[in-house]
C-alpha cells in the first residue's frame, strides 16, 4: 500500500490499557492511546501493525466499504430492490421558501428556493424510511403468521452495521436500508429476527430453528455479509 500509513486520528482514553487501532468506514483510522502514552510513538506502532492494517483495509473494501469519507452525491433515481419499486427524482427551483417533496406514482418532485444538499438528504431519508415502513412491516407480519413466530412491536431504524435486532421483550428493529437489498436477503433478515423471539442468542438451537425455516441459511449469510455494497453511498450520510 502506497503512502502508508493512511490518514489517522488519535484519541486518548483513560480506560484503555493498550494502544488500540480502529478502522472506521467512511471516517478512517482511529488510534486510541492509554493515558500517558506518547503520541510520537503512533507512526512506529502503525508501521509495526502494517500487515494487519492492510489486510483489514482489503477486507473492508471487499465488502464495499472505504476508510475515506465519501463525497455526497444525491441520487437522480432511487431503486428499492426489496420491493421492486424505482423512483425518479426531479428538482425544480421556485420562489417558495424551504424544500418540499411531492410524490407522483414513480416520481419524486423536489421544489423550493435554493435548498442545501443536507436539506435534500433529510427529505430523501424520510422518504426511504416511509417506504421501508410501508413495505417491511407488512412483510414481517405476513412471515410472522406463516411461521407462527409472534413478536411484540416493530421499529424502523437507520443503522450502519446491523440489518436488524430483536429485544428480550420481542421488539424487532429493522434497518430501513434493507430496502436496497434483494427481496430474498431482506426476507431472510426478517426470518432471522423472528427466530430470535424464540432464542435470543446465536446458539446451536437458534441456528437449527433458522435452518428449519430457511434451508439456504449458509448461502444467505454469506451474501448478507457482503450486502453493504448494495446500499447507495448517499443514504449513509444521515
Amino acid at each position: 500500500m502506497a503512502d502508508f500509513p493512511p490518514p489517522y486520528t488519535v484519541r486518548v482514553s483513560p480506560r484503555a490499557k493498550n494502544i488500540i487501532i480502529k478502522l472506521i468506514p467512511d471516517k478512517g483510522i482511529e488510534v486510541v492511546l492509554p493515558k500517558g502514552a506518547n503520541r510520537r510513538d503512533v507512526p512506529y506502532f502503525l508501521e509495526k501493525r502494517r500487515e494487519w492494517i492492510e489486510h483489514n483495509i482489503r477486507k473492508l473494501e471487499g465488502k464495499g466499504f472505504s476508510l475515506n469519507p465519501p463525497e455526497l452525491v444525491l441520487p437522480d433515481e432511487i431503486c428499492f430492490a426489496a420491493s421492486g419499486k424505482v423512483f425518479t427524482v426531479r428538482r425544480v427551483e421556485n420562489r417558495k421558501p424551504g424544500l418540499r417533496m411531492r410524490r407522483n406514482v414513480d416520481k419524486l418532485l423536489l421544489s423550493g428556493n435554493d435548498w442545501s444538499p443536507e436539506e435534500e438528504l433529510e427529505v430523501l431519508t424520510r422518504f426511504v424510511r416511509s417506504e421501508a415502513r410501508d413495505f417491511l412491516v407488512p412483510e414481517l407480519n405476513k412471515i410472522s403468521e406463516e411461521l407462527n413466530l409472534p413478536f411484540s412491536k416493530v421499529f424502523i431504524r437507520s443503522q450502519r452495521k446491523r440489518w436488524g435486532s430483536c429485544s428480550a421483550k420481542g421488539n424487532i428493529n429493522l434497518n430501513m436500508k434493507l430496502m436496497f437489498l434483494p427481496y430474498r436477503l431482506a426476507r431472510y433478515v426478517l426470518i432471522h429476527e423472528l427466530c430470535h423471539t424464540v432464542h435470543l442468542n446465536h446458539s446451536a438451537k437458534y441456528w437449527r430453528l433458522v435452518k428449519m425455516v430457511e434451508p439456504d441459511v449458509d448461502k444467505l449469510e454469506r451474501e448478507l455479509s457482503e450486502a453493504g455494497r448494495l446500499v447507495p453511498t448517499w443514504i449513509n450520510f444521515q
